[in-house]
């Protein structure tokens, strides 16, 4: 699995414990997406990550192997932490968890480049679900109630674009992408910014989990700030 391009790999001497909660994992908790696995002493959500909390199971875990094998685990407990570094990983990767924001971005941008356009979510661009994004939402009538969205155009084709990858209740968790034909333009800036503005008037809070530097200096950017860092662990 290669990750070089898209993660920075976790080199840190502290503990990669997440010690508050995404909104991503809230929603597994409350049942709105992946699936829960109880027992006794803790509990695996497994969803967009798998989030060990609680203590380890050995016995559960070696009659259910693919909780923790073929997933990114996260821990949210020491003890959790403890038992994957004793198990073969392959590779841990670092994220970076910010404050949930509520607010427009106060970013003085540069003017887009020629030729680049930015354009809300249309039911066109929704259908297109450019770099896979608008699919937690059930069709386009519900993405405009729930959700919020901005794209990049070049030649009528979305090449970069920020939209909610899920709402829960009135908070969003925020999903950002740009062609790598049409990087280091300022794209993403004018697409996060638009989308920060839709939330501000829906009075939409937003959730922002960086996957590499770039994302986390520019979530610092417009306004957020470093709530944790912590470890996604991968396991042979």
């Amino acid at each position: 699995m290669e990750t070089q391009d898209i993660y920075e790999v976790w080199n840190k001497e502290k503990s990669g414990v997440l010690s508050v909660e995404p909104l991503i994992y809230k929603a597994c908790k409350e049942g709105k997406m992946g699936n829960i696995f109880s027992y006794p002493d803790g509990c695996i959500y497994k969803t967009v990550f798998t989030y060990l909390c609680g203590k380890p199971d050995e016995k559960i875990v070696s009659e259910h192997p693919e909780l923790i094998y073929g997933t990114r685990l996260v821990c949210m407990s020491s003890e959790w932490e403890e038992y994957i570094k004793r198990l073969s990983v392959k590779f841990v990767l670092r994220r970076e968890l910010m404050e949930p924001l509520n607010g427009s971005s106060s970013k003085v941008l540069a003017p887009l480049p020629e030729g680049y356009s930015v354009s809300c979510f249309t039911r066109e661009i929704f259908d297109e679900h450019p770099f896979d994004q608008g699919r937690s939402y059930k069709d386009h009538d519900d993405f405009l109630k729930r959700g919020v969205g901005a794209a990049i155009l070049y030649n009528g084709k979305v090449v970069s674009a920020s939209s909610s990858f899920i709402t829960v209740d009135d908070h969003v968790e925020l999903d950002v992408f740009t062609d790598p034909d049409h990087r280091k333009k300022g794209l993403a800036d004018h697409c996060v910014f638009e989308m920060m503005k839709q939330c501000n008037d829906k009075g939409l809070t937003i959730h922002w989990d960086a996957q590499n530097p770039m994302s986390s200096n520019m979530a610092i950017s417009h306004g957020f700030t470093s709530a944790a860092e912590y470890a996604v662990y991968w396991l042979e």
